[in-house]
């Protein structure tokens, strides 16, 4: 290590287990690390070293990182509010990282996939570094990296589209599935959602029940009602799990329902891809 540090990184969180492989990344990037357990302590350090970037656990114990976010974002001073954060996510579930990324967060990552080199890379990106610093191999469940698809890939790609009025979890859910190698259309909306389901006949639609206007409920009827859309799969999403929702959903010809708050983005995903296997039963 050169001694000249050429940035400076926050860690607000107590896992020792996310630490220890992030300080000897971070210190052969030359980055300096500071290190804090809880929300006032995190919030004077961030004062008085004025960090590059954070790496923020929402969820340590008896503390909420999302009161260190609030009180960062609403700092008087323009330069602090606005530090990049990256965010450790218990579950990575939808509500947690909408709710993040409408305080601001420029990323995020899993607890339970944590992959150092991934981590880094995040950082790097965010930070604007183009160095060519390797950090070391992670041993153990490291996450594996994500491969550009091929031509061949393209040719399975799954046509989908997404019907969410949430900007930040529709742009958050279109950029995981063009990663996954969908083929995505995104409707803000139910009546754009039918518009565009019938102009390109998606395979599957990622439908949310809450929508301005017309509600999913209605774009799942005239989804089925439209026999160019006989063979399409219909997941519905929803922030709750009433059983009435869950029957009218099912009864009214919806392949699947999913409680937004149970499913991380990645199972959604999952789903997507598995529920494409499975024969559709006419209603």
């Amino acid at each position: 290590m050169s001694g000249i540090y050429s940035k400076k990184v926050l860690l607000v969180m107590s896992d020792q287990q996310m630490i220890s492989p992030l300080l000897k990344t971070f210190s052969l990037a030359d980055y300096e690390t500071f290190q804090s357990h809880d929300v006032s302590a995190a919030i004077a350090e961030t004062m008085r070293i004025h960090p590059d970037i954070v790496i923020l656990d929402v969820k340590m114990a008896g503390v909420d990182g999302f009161e260190y976010l609030e009180a960062l974002r609403a700092n008087a001073d323009p330069v602090i509010a606005k530090i990049p954060v990256i965010i450790a996510s218990e579950t990575g579930d939808l509500v947690e990282i909408s709710r993040a990324l409408k305080l601001g967060i420029s990323d995020y990552f899993v607890k339970s996939r944590f992959d150092v080199s991934q981590v880094f890379s995040k950082v790097k990106k965010h930070l604007g570094d183009t160095s060519t610093v390797v950090p070391p191999v992670q041993d153990g469940n490291a996450e594996a990296s994500v491969s550009a698809p091929t031509a061949s890939d393209s040719l399975q790609q799954i046509k989908l589209l997404i019907v969410e009025d949430d900007k930040f979890l529709r742009d958050l859910a279109t950029q995981k599935l063009i990663q996954e190698n969908f083929a995505v259309h995104a409707a803000v909306d139910g009546e754009q959602g039918i518009a565009l389901a019938e102009k390109e006949l998606p395979q599957v639609v990622l439908l949310d029940i809450l929508l301005p206007g017309i509600d999913g409920f209605e774009v799942l009827k005239r989804i089925r009602a439209n026999p160019a859309l006989k063979d399409t799969r219909v997941i519905m999403l929803s922030n709750f799990g009433q059983r009435e929702d869950v029957e009218k959903a099912l009864s009214s010809g919806a392949d699947q329902f999913l409680v937004k708050a149970n499913f991380t983005l990645d199972e959604i995903i999952e789903e997507a891809k598995n529920i494409m296997k499975k024969e559709r039963k006419p209603l």
